[in-house]
């Protein structure tokens, strides 16, 4: 075309617009694409990551996309249009006529600038592999925290006693009492209760309290325990256990001294080396007449918040004794969560048709959507991965397969001269893993610094988890020895 006397600008206009019209098919593909991936993130996270029902395609991000594809081809079009437009034609036509590489063979500097972006590709195909291994160890060591009680067979729902019918105090402790021995009595049911704030609800209801007989250090006034009130048979329906004394009975109601159980967090923070059992304790602002509650037993801790963190202590108290009208209710049943949600209605209805329940659940549920949003950030960064790593393959390949191409006639003059196809085959796959190599060594140094951005996200593992940052270089250079060795 230039011999044929086409300026340099029209060459330049000819492959600025090849490559802005590959970036805009581009771009518009990828919109298309988008429209399921909103879908499937929304299926992904659908009532566990808030506002999440807010994320759609919107002009702005149309608009978004368009200036993206149009300034990709654009810097991706200008550099290669610029140095072909000031090509030297002698040297390229006379280089054309013999079918020569010229200047672009398997070594040529020509290709340094493919080099350079299949490089950055890898580096950040590393980055994100490394951030989501981190991730994807750190949640499976997450599943595996006990919670402190057993959620499996386990269904919830929520309920609250209002209205003339519950006016009156002894009326409600003689509904509850009656709702949990008729549940209690359906086929396999084992047992039957309910708590004001249930485990990984993230309710809490912190509470002031002293400790008998114990000297407060200068300054402390009182301190801060988180009260649950729980009633029927509770800890049976969760499986939380017993480490010490009793669980409450029907003696503990209003007409018996105050009592209280307290959970093992508390009972190591405040008696290490004691049997809490038979201490006291005063909870500072609600308690009228007799201040003192007695301990009588010491269950186990359970995470209120979330699997990775709960340090709050906590006692629990019974209804009888601090009479609530709103509970959750918690149902020991068998594996058929459906059949004991319709028996469990058909029970309420039974005993109030006037009593709505609301919220039913499994705690198997609850267990789940305290994982969603590490499982929501967890599965995107993966995902964004794993994208990266196909396009680093693909780099890869497109690399090799190009220089391997111009380079024909040089791989001929090589195996006139003797080369096997051992040799050749080593000479090709060696560019390709040198390319994966200096990848690597980038994308390792960012991966080190991105995963000390993320030590807060992670649990269990440290941000330079060893098996994460030897299995990532490993997979990238068993790609590249692949992508490298089909076009070789």
């Amino acid at each position: 075309r230039r011999a044929m006397g086409a300026s340099g600008f029209r060459i330049v206009r000819q492959l600025l617009t090849e490559s802005v019209f590959l970036a805009i098919c581009g771009g518009a593909l990828g919109a298309l694409l988008s429209l399921w991936g909103v879908s499937w993130i929304h299926l992904l996270g659908a009532g566990k990551v808030p506002r999440l029902n807010e994320i759609g395609i919107n002009v702005q991000v149309l608009a978004f996309t368009l200036a993206v594809s149009v300034l990709s081809g654009i810097l991706f079009g200008l550099a290669p249009a610029l140095r072909v437009s000031n090509l030297d034609l002698y040297t390229t036509l006379k280089d054309a006529s013999r079918g020569s590489a010229g200047a672009s063979t398997v070594w040529g500097r020509g290709n340094n600038m493919r080099r350079i972006l299949v490089v950055a590709e890898l580096a950040l195909s590393v980055v994100l592999l490394v951030g989501a291994g981190l991730l994807i160890r750190s949640f499976s060591r997450l599943e595996k925290v006990s919670p402190g009680f057993n959620p499996k067979s386990a269904l919830t729902f929520e309920l609250a006693m209002a209205g003339r019918k519950y006016g009156d105090t002894q009326a409600i402790l003689n509904t509850y009492r009656l709702l949990w021995n008729r549940l209690e009595a359906l086929p396999g049911v084992t047992a039957a209760g309910g708590i004001t704030a249930l485990p990984l609800s993230e309710a809490y209801s912190w509470t002031p309290i002293t400790i008998e007989d114990r000297i407060p250090p200068p300054g402390e006034k009182f301190i801060n325990a988180d009260m649950r009130v729980v009633t029927g048979h509770y800890f049976q329906a969760m499986q939380i256990p017993l480490r010490r004394g009793r669980f409450f009975d029907e003696n503990d109601d209003a007409t018996h001294p105050r009592v209280v159980l307290v959970d093992e967090h508390m009972a190591e923070e405040y008696w290490p080396h004691e049997d809490p059992v038979g201490r006291r304790i005063h909870i500072v602002e609600l308690t009228k007449g007799d201040p003192w509650q007695t301990i009588i037993g010491v269950v186990g801790r359970v995470k209120q918040d979330s699997l990775d963190s709960d340090p709050r202590i906590a006692f629990y108290a019974p209804q009888a004794q601090f009479p609530v009208r709103a509970m959750t209710a918690v149902v020991r049943g068998g594996d058929d969560s459906t059949a004991l949600t319709a028996a469990v209605k058909t029970v309420v209805h039974n005993l109030d048709a006037d009593l709505p329940i609301y919220n039913v659940r499994t705690m198997m549920d609850h267990v789940a959507e305290s994982l969603a949003r590490r499982r929501f950030g967890m599965t995107l960064l993966s995902v964004s991965a794993g994208i990266a790593l196909v396009l680093a393959m693909v780099g890869i390949y497109g690399v090799m397969a190009f220089l391997v191409n111009q380079g024909t006639r040089e791989i001929g003059i090589r195996i006139a001269l003797g080369a096997s196809q051992r040799d050749i085959l080593q000479l090709v796959i060696r560019q390709g893993v040198a390319l994966a190599l200096a990848g690597l060594a980038v994308g390792l140094a960012g991966a080190f610094a991105l995963s000390r951005l993320m030590q807060s996200q992670l649990f269990g593992i440290g941000a330079t988890d060893p098996l994460t940052f030897v299995a990532v270089p490993i997979l990238l250079t068993a790609i590249a020895f692949v992508a490298s060795y089909i076009p070789a």
